[in-house]
């Protein structure tokens, strides 16, 4: 059988955030071997340009994409990826998730280390396979993608640890910090369950693979198809390979979302990694899982909906219930902001489970909405932290409204968002794919979630408390870095330009949807 390489589909322009991306990856990793440049200040600066040039190709690949009224092929490089708005659109929020994690980095990497310029390299090859992810139309692409950000992201995990250089030696070095011993403890969690996790995924690619013979995304829905009556009589639909296979594919990237049985590591490496990288995670994971769930069950497995459907509502229920009866109990703010996103992931959720152009649609603008809501939260806790165990307590909080007013404001209005209050983006967020699985008939889960929601109102309100009715003893002065007060500012004014005019963005998302 001789091999033909088609060159016609090699859309390199098409890549071209990707490229741009991993340049510069690799020029810093050249220029961190050069001690006068070798610093957080210009790595960060030489980070933030390659983002934005990679932002502006994104947008303009926007505005071009092939979609189905052009008639155009969104398929390349032999269909491993694929070319559309949906894919575009994610990159855009990878590209906002590590902006502001570059623009967070203040005090890391710490003093010590030899080469700061891995840090910042790692932040962009995890932000590549998370668009490489987001375009995957092939199982193999889409594992191998997933391993790249997952790899770069259990090494960053490890970065507020203070050891690390290559100088210490165990007679000599002094006792390990707290925050050294909690950052090894999230590396390893995260590396041992993500670990776990690809192992169940790519099994589950392997038994797909061995019921339908294929690993393309849309091959497979093509054999899976039902007639006009919606009769499966095909063999595919009947083998048994393929369900297991689904339902381990969807156990493994529950794991990276952190959906509930899957979510125990969540709130330790929320709490030991650097908080401007827990940030990064709490958005950007979410965002690439859900994108390749999103693409693989709209594309592969639509005629399959019966079986999948009560397994993602019933996962998406428990999540939502789960995550936030235990923020409700966590008196560190990593922590309850890590139970939240466990809960939002069951939000999010129910945009699949509605199975519709709405729901993916829902998903997309939630995923905007939360982007701002989390990581403006989580530049403020990087304000407040503080030393050792009860660094990031809630009771650092108090009367911060008396000495920060502007800071305890922008918090205040995470939180509502987080919350779902109107006006605020938040609110919209969930509104929008709670009215898309109304439409659907899927009136139970919408109860499930209203429920979940206003259980949530009290640990939010919570931190409320604490700024606005709670004396601080004694004055504490709270250093506000440029970066973290850019991310603080951008947050706030998109979540109340979103909350007023929702309909103008939930329109772009719409677009976007190529199933």
């Amino acid at each position: 059988m001789e091999l033909k390489i088609n060159y016609e589909d090699m859309l390199w322009t098409a890549l071209s955030p990707e490229l741009t991306i991993l340049f510069t990856a690799f020029f810093l990793l050249l220029i961190g071997l050069k001690k006068n440049f070798n610093t957080n200040e210009y790595l960060s600066k030489a980070t933030l340009v390659g983002i934005i040039i990679a932002l502006f190709f994104s947008f303009a690949l926007w505005g071009g994409a092939p979609t189905a009224e052009s008639g155009m092929s969104p398929d390349m490089f032999s269909k491993s990826l694929i070319h559309d708005k949906f894919g575009q659109t994610f990159n855009i929020i990878f590209l906002l998730m590590a902006m502001f994690a570059i623009l967070g980095s203040v005090r890391y990497p710490q003093t010590g280390h030899e080469n700061k310029a891995e840090y910042f390299a790692l932040v962009l090859m995890a932000v590549v396979g998370m668009m490489f992810l987001a375009k995957s139309g092939n199982l193999i692409t889409a594992f191998v993608s997933l391993e790249i950000f997952s790899i770069s992201l259990y090494i960053l995990c490890g970065f507020s640890a203070k050891h690390g250089t290559g100088k210490e030696h165990p007679s000599n070095a002094p006792e390990l910090s707290w925050a050294t011993l909690a950052s090894q403890e999230s590396t390893v969690k995260y590396l041992l369950t993500g670990a776990f996790a690809s192992a169940i995924l790519v099994y589950g690619m392997a038994l797909i693979y061995a019921g339908t013979g294929t690993t393309e995304i849309r091959f497979i829905g093509e054999l899976l198809h039902c007639d006009e009556m919606g009769e499966c009589v095909n063999p595919y639909s009947r083998n048994t390979l393929v369900y297991i296979g689904m339902g381990l594919l969807f156990a493994g990237l529950a794991f990276k979302v952190s959906l509930v049985p899957f979510h125990s590591w969540t709130p330790d490496v929320y709490q030991g990694a650097p908080t401007p990288i827990t940030g990064f995670m709490s958005v950007a994971t979410k965002a690439a899982a859900f994108a390749l769930i999103a693409r693989v069950f709209f594309t592969a497995f639509p005629e399959l909906n019966k079986i999948w459907m009560p397994i993602l509502f019933g996962a998406s229920v428990i999540t939502m219930l789960i995550g936030n009866i235990a923020a409700i109990f966590q008196d560190d703010v990593k922590r309850m902001l890590a139970y939240s996103g466990i809960a939002h992931a069951g939000y999010l959720l129910i945009g699949i489970v509605a199975n519709s152009h709405d729901g993916v649609a829902s998903l997309i603008f939630y995923l905007n909405v939360y982007l701002f809501m989390n990581i403006g939260a989580f530049a403020v806790v990087f304000i407040m932290e503080g030393e050792g165990a009860e660094g990031n307590s809630i009771s650092r909080f108090k009367g911060l409204a008396k000495n920060h007013p502007l800071i305890a404001g922008a918090m205040s209005l995470f939180m509502l968002s987080l919350a779902g209050f109107p006006p605020t983006a938040g609110f919209f967020g969930k509104l929008y794919v709670f009215m898309a699985a109304i439409k659907q008939g899927y009136i139970l889960i919408t109860i499930m979630a209203v429920i979940a929601t206003v259980i949530s109102v009290y640990f939010y309100l919570r931190i409320i408390v604490m700024m606005y009715f709670h004396e601080k003893e004694g004055s504490e002065h709270v250093l506000v870095p440029k970066g973290m007060a850019t991310i603080i500012a951008v947050s706030s004014i998109a979540i109340i330009l979103i909350g007023f005019f929702p309909s103008g963005f939930m329109h772009l998302a719409l677009e976007s949807i190529p199933f």
